[in-house]
């Protein structure tokens, strides 16, 4: 059944009022005939619960029983055995059933990803295990853990789930935490992804200008009287284009099989066609949104036959944002609206974002397939701190209340090290699963999980960014030039890592965390060192960093250079999405500032 928008759960009644599993003397049993995925999700149930009771549990492959005091995971015969009340034609593919009889406890869901996802939500809820980064995880201990009537079945509130972090890439962390994105390096043992064919700005790629401009500007859009390519899109009115399109996306389909979703979205520039046909279907419309997708529903239909479970995806970003009239998406066509003008400071539905709220409203009302393409990172300087530490949740939940079915939210995907990118890949991945969680405890979660006693001072440098940022427009790009890191507040955040730093000193691994996440803020000091330093000889405040820019920056490169901070899970190597290195940032800064001496001093 359907609550809100997105599948809720719903609750199987235990067959004994006693069921239960003792955890330490039980086997973990893998039918015969299962897949690749059930096998694995058997072999990581039986290692954690390993980890969890310090015993050996024990692992039965191929089997064509289910003994007593065992936990069955995967479906098929056995499982309709131990829940022949469940109807699993009707089991959705990531969908998760969890369902205790008697002595036994069976873990399965749908055939793509659920019954991996049972495990984890098994180890999640029952045991408390927690995924927070690759190079950090959370496995209680619990000798005499039992599992007494565990009946529950759930789906993932999102179909499209992409916390698009750097460190969200490795498999074990992007199916642990339910990312089904297109970008992780999920495998079939995992599960399985996403598969898109082409992901965004695909306009160019379908008709390269360098291989049909000369041969038919007419394809191409009209600007100030002219046909170009340049920094443009296609003249998507034009009929000859629109059929070239759809032999074009049928020849990318048939060597990506795998491929669900097909991308025909424009490119990542304005200047959309200015000729007649497309002046006319505008007005008509209302929106420049007519131009993209009148040609992803044309696509769409002519496509449908041979690939019935292929949805063309389409952008509604910048120019093309605004929801048409009348013109509605294809049942399988997917919009992809981005948030790149919004305030990221705040949920995307506050008063400042009020804009794209009513876009997203407007989508809504056309269409049941819609994506969101968001944003949670300075893409000019990934360190520089990005306060939506706490709005990040509350879009979400508002998403989920809005008919959004996908999420892509783009982050630091080129290195480790961008500001809080653990915290927020985490949260999001959380929301994504169930947007009904309170955001605020999420936060609280991760950071006694990962930071341990530090957890107390980071939260506390959290809040303070975020009400420095309340005073500005925290935009995707804004370098290291917000206006809200001004001294004050730098300083205060400063007095936070030192005594996050303090708390840990003498426990290696918090230690190391706290130190990679303190080199966000600390970027921001070597930035403004000069206006910094005269400051803080204004007001006679202690100087909290090194005697001379040289030396601190010497010492944060060799930080972002140590894999040991991420127990060998790589360095800071990248801290833009233009490819700026750390020693470039540093290079960049220029000669050793001259301070000058406070007056009256």
């Amino acid at each position: 059944m359907r609550l809100g928008g997105f599948l809720s759960c719903f609750v199987l009644l235990p067959s004994a009022a006693l069921a239960q599993v003792r955890v330490a003397t039980c086997k973990v049993v893998s039918p015969a005939g299962a897949s690749a995925m059930e096998r694995h999700a058997a072999s990581e149930l039986q290692s954690y619960l390993s980890q969890i009771t310090e015993a050996p549990v024990g692992l039965v492959l191929d089997a064509t029983d289910v003994p007593p005091n065992s936990i069955l995971v995967g479906a098929g015969a056995l499982a309709r055995k131990l829940a022949p009340d469940v109807d699993w034609s009707k089991v959705g593919g990531e969908q998760v059933v969890i369902r205790s009889q008697d002595d036994r406890l069976l873990v399965s869901g749908g055939s793509t990803r659920g019954t991996l996802y049972g495990v984890y939500r098994l180890l999640q809820k029952s045991c408390g295990v927690r995924w927070w980064a690759p190079w950090a995880t959370t496995v209680p201990h619990n000798p005499r853990l039992i599992f007494r009537s565990l009946n529950w079945s759930e789906s993932p509130a999102f179909e499209f789930r992409d916390p698009y972090w750097f460190h969200s890439f490795d498999a074990d962390w992007a199916a642990r935490n339910f990312d089904n994105g297109t970008n992780s390096r999920i495998d079939a043992e995992r599960g399985g992804k996403t598969v898109y064919e082409g992901f965004v700005h695909t306009y160019d790629g379908l008709v390269p200008p360098k291989d049909y401009f000369g041969p038919h500007p007419e394809w191409y859009s009209l600007i100030k009287g002219k046909r170009t390519f340049q920094n443009a899109q296609l003249c998507t009115t034009n009929p000859e284009l629109k059929d070239f399109v759809v032999e074009q996306v049928r020849k990318r389909l048939r060597v990506n099989p795998a491929a669900t979703i097909v991308s025909v979205s424009q490119n990542d520039c304005f200047n959309p066609c200015q000729c007649d046909n497309c002046r006319a279907l505008v007005a008509k419309e209302g929106s420049e949104a007519a131009l993209t997708l009148s040609l992803a529903n044309y696509v769409a239909d002519k496509i449908k036959d041979e690939f019935p479970a292929v949805a063309v995806d389409t952008l509604a970003y910048q120019w093309s944002r605004h929801p048409t009239k009348d013109m509605r998406p294809r049942a399988n066509v997917i919009v992809r609206l981005c948030s790149i003008e919004c305030d990221f400071a705040a949920p995307l539905y506050a008063p400042q974002n009020k804009a794209f709220a009513s876009d997203i409203e407007g989508w809504n009302r056309l269409t049941n397939r819609l994506y969101v393409w968001d944003y949670c990172t300075d893409f000019l300087h990934y360190l520089q701190p990005q306060p939506d530490y706490f709005s990040l949740g509350k879009t979400l939940g508002w998403f989920a209340k809005n008919g959004v079915k996908g999420v892509f939210e783009e982050g630091a995907y080129n290195s480790n090290g961008a500001d809080m990118a653990e915290l927020k890949a985490w949260v999001i991945a959380q929301m994504l699963w169930d947007p009904k969680q309170n955001p605020d405890r999420l936060v609280d979660e991760f950071l006694k999980g990962y930071y341990g006693p530090a957890a107390g001072p980071v939260r506390q440098y959290l809040r303070l960014m975020d009400q420095a940022a309340q005073t500005s427009n925290v935009t995707f790009a804004m370098g290291n030039k917000a206006p809200y890191l001004d001294y004050e507040a730098m300083s205060k955040a400063e007095k936070c890592w030192a005594e996050a730093k303090r708390r840990t000193v003498k426990m290696p691994e918090y230690a190391a965390r706290v130190r990679m996440s303190s080199l966000s803020p600390e970027s921001m000091w070597l930035a403004h060192w000069r206006h910094f330093r005269e400051e803080a000889l204004k007001r006679g405040d202690p100087w909290p960093m090194a005697a001379t820019r040289a030396e601190q920056a010497q010492k944060w490169l060799s930080d972002c250079a140590s894999a040991e901070i991420l127990k060998g899970y790589g360095s800071v190597s990248i801290i833009s999405e233009g490819g700026q290195t750390p020693k470039s940032f540093v290079d960049g800064l220029g000669p050793e500032p001259v301070i000058k001496p406070a007056q009256g001093k």
